[in-house]
């Protein structure tokens, strides 16, 4: 990250250290500029960090949930707006999907009007789906896939895509036009199926992929991989889109045809 200095891309983020963040951190999942769900995330006993698969705690609450009332009124409200102009972004839209981790900064037993929340980090590269973790492989569970969800989470995470599908449509209607989906046929398959994904439609408004990649040197092909291959939150994400009227193509990137992907 840091060879080569500033002039070859280095960098290093000063950031404060907040030891509140061991009762957890508030991750805000976002379509848009629309709050759809919001997840504490507990470190095990010990720990400082609550990524996935480190024993961490997580509770799900609706994006309306009164007890976060005043952080969510000012960040929507009031940040928000902000968050694009100062990346030097201002032109563009916010994030389809995109999350935001809050830890709290203030001292315990600060009324939470007063209560300071640090952003730990913004998130829009590599953002899942929580309540489709269930897909995924492990040692413990080396044949994980879709049907591996439970119906009420796949409720839940099919809600998540389709909100994702409307926004993505609205984003998209800028003039663009599409007749059918992509002929991929000269790019390598990868996942043994497309378990979970609904048909294509015959005419999409738009034509749209959702690109993954296989890491062929790791178990599974990745720490998120089903084990058809697929990120285990796919399913959900394409479906969304699709039900937007839009199509979506999984497809996988494969360094050496590198040139053939983006041709495609």
């Amino acid at each position: 990250y840091l060879e080569g200095g500033k002039a070859a891309g280095g960098q290093l983020v000063d950031q404060r250290f907040c030891p509140r963040i061991v009762e957890g951190e508030l991750r805000y999942n976002c379509v848009g500029d629309a709050l759809v769900g919001i997840i504490h995330k507990k470190p095990a006993d010990g720990g400082i960090s609550a990524v996935g698969g480190t024993g961490s705690f997580y509770t799900y609450y609706g994006p309306d949930e009164v007890k976060f009332k005043t952080l969510s009124t000012n960040f929507l409200e009031r940040d928000l707006p902000k968050v694009m102009p100062a990346l030097g972004l201002a032109a563009e839209p916010i994030p389809l999907w995109w999350t935001t981790d809050f830890i709290l900064a203030s001292p315990v037993g600060t009324p939470s009007e007063d209560e300071k929340w640090i952003v730990g980090e913004f998130n829009c590269s590599c953002v899942g789906i929580s309540k489709c973790l269930a897909a995924y492989c492990q040692d413990t569970s080396p044949n994980a896939c879709y049907t591996d969800i439970s119906a009420e989470d796949l409720v839940e995470a099919d809600k998540y895509g389709h909100i994702m599908g409307e926004v993505a449509l609205k984003i998209l209607s800028t003039g663009f036009s599409s007749s059918g989906p992509v002929d991929i046929s000269s790019l390598s398959r990868v996942a043994k199926d497309d378990f979970g994904l609904y048909p294509q439609p015959g005419k999409p408004l738009f034509k749209g992929a959702l690109a993954e990649i296989y890491v062929r040197s790791q178990p599974f092909g990745g720490s998120d991989k089903s084990c058809n291959g697929h990120r285990y939150d796919s399913m959900p994400f394409a479906n969304g889109m699709i039900t937007s009227g839009m199509s979506c193509q999984l497809i996988h990137y494969v360094h050496e045809e590198h040139d053939t992907f983006f041709d495609v």
